[in-house]
């Protein structure tokens, strides 16, 4: 019975990863057809984290189904500390405010948009499961990058980083990267 519990687990995070993904994918062409190249969609200061992450949400904003809109004032993200997926707390709680821009969708997953401090890239963290969920990267927390007019997991074309951050001793940050990679399906070596 436990295994039956597991794999319908694994099998939800994987359908609503992909459904993330397909969200974001559509955002984001959505937003290339009104504001071009998503390389240059950054134009403030590089110091400036918040008005970079305040520019990517004006205009990804009009191409996602938003019901609550946090801005950076919180409480759009689940209260309390976000884990690795081999348990370790990292000690933030991205339901706090914060240089963050966050929201929740009409499905009820939560994002977060934050710099990812390469010029023109932006990363977006998803919780698929938002206030329900563990919390945990690579469990119900996802990171994907927007850069060369594209949005992809983050690590995915970088198959060292990948296995580094997406194991048994990792950090589960990578993790929707492999699961990507590996045809969407979490597979037997996959840290669960």
């Amino acid at each position: 019975m436990p295994g039956l519990v597991t794999n319908y687990q694994k099998q939800a995070t994987v359908t609503k990863l992909k459904k993330a993904y397909n969200i974001l994918t559509n955002a984001v062409l959505l937003a290339q057809s009104e504001h071009g190249d998503t390389n240059k969609w950054i134009t403030v200061n590089a110091e400036d984290f918040k008005g970079q992450n305040q520019q990517v949400a004006d205009i990804l904003k009009p191409h996602l189904r938003i019901v609550k809109d946090c801005a950076f004032d919180g409480g759009c993200w689940k209260d309390g500390d976000i884990y690795r997926i081999d348990g370790v707390s990292y000690g933030q709680n991205y339901a706090e405010p914060n240089n963050w821009y966050t929201f929740i969708l009409q499905d009820g997953m939560t994002m977060l948009l934050a710099n990812n401090n390469v010029k023109g890239s932006i990363q977006v963290t998803v919780d698929v499961d938002g206030f329900a969920g563990a919390n945990t990267f690579g469990k119900d927390v996802f990171l994907f990058g927007i850069a060369d007019n594209k949005i992809m997991p983050l690590g995915y074309d970088d198959e060292e980083i990948l296995l580094t951050y997406c194991s048994k001793t990792g950090e589960g940050s990578l993790c929707a990267a492999k699961i990507m990679r590996d045809g969407w399906k979490i597979k037997d070596d996959y840290p669960w």
